[in-house]
């Protein structure tokens, strides 16, 4: 989070100018939505941080560890559609 003050505004608040929320959270302010349907949202805008680059390398071990699937359930789906 950042250093500035965390903005609470009111879900109704909120979607009548939300141009002006997003500006705020741009310029680094923290903004939380207050809902009372669900839990509260916080805004946060700009690009995130990443300590390291991607390791690739392990993302494809990764991958290539997994199991394969046999048949595409998406294909059974429209089997069954078609009949």
């Amino acid at each position: 989070m950042s250093d500035m003050a965390i903005l609470q505004v009111k879900n109704r608040d909120f979607q009548r100018s939300p141009a002006d929320w997003l500006r705020r959270a741009r310029q680094g302010e923290t903004v939380l939505i207050l809902s009372p349907e669900g839990p509260p949202l916080t805004l946060t805008a700009g690009r995130p941080k990443r300590s390291a680059d991607a390791d690739w390398d392990s993302h494809f071990g990764w991958l290539k560890k997994q199991p394969v699937i046999e048949t595409n359930p998406v294909d059974e789906l429209r089997r069954t559609e078609k009949r």
